[in-house]
This record gives structure tokens, sequence and C-alpha cells, in this order.
């Protein structure tokens, strides 16, 4: 089983540039955290807004909050685990860094 060659990089990629674009799509996915979280806490009050949560029941709203925080707080922790991972394979070549000082 081979590993496919993402889109944006050549066949012929060298490791340093696989290596980059790994650290970029993990802090790319640490910045969509912050949305994804206020789309997880708002949308359901939206959108289920006029049933039993209205009525007063308010025991599965959070049941469904202390879950949706929980997940949030494992992919902060995971994606913060990809990101010192990355960064310990190359701490020389940032994202961004053109050296000049």
């Amino acid at each position: 089983m081979s590993r496919a060659t993402p889109p944006d990089l050549a066949p012929d990629a060298s490791a340093a540039q696989r290596r980059a674009l790994r650290r970029a799509r993990v802090a790319d996915g640490a910045r969509l955290l912050p949305f994804l979280g206020g789309a997880l806490f708002l949308l359901p009050d939206f959108v289920l807004s006029d049933g039993p949560a209205a009525a007063g029941a308010t025991a599965p709203w959070l049941i469904y909050l202390f879950a949706s925080w929980l997940m949030l707080l494992g992919l902060a922790a995971w994606l913060g685990r990809l990101h010192l991972r990355a960064e310990a394979e190359a701490p020389d070549a940032r994202v961004g860094d053109d050296g000049d000082g």
C-alpha cells in the first residue's frame, strides 16, 4: 500500500517540502477549531430552539454542550501533539521563516 501524493505537491517533492506542508495543515486545523466550536455551540440552539429545550428540558442540552466541549478539547490536544511532533522533526525550517534574522 503506497501513500498518495497530496495534490499540492509534485510527485518528486522532497521530504522537507512534505514536512512543511504537514506543519501548515496542522496549523490550519488549529486555526479552524474556534469556528468549529462556535458552530457546535450555537448552531443547535438556532435550529432546535422551538423543541423541548425551549420548554425547559435543559439536561439534553447540557449533555450535548459538555460532549462538544470534550470533543473540542480532544481535537485541540491531538492537533497540539501533531504540531509538536512536526516541529521536533524540523526545528530550523519553520513555515514562513525566510531566515533574515
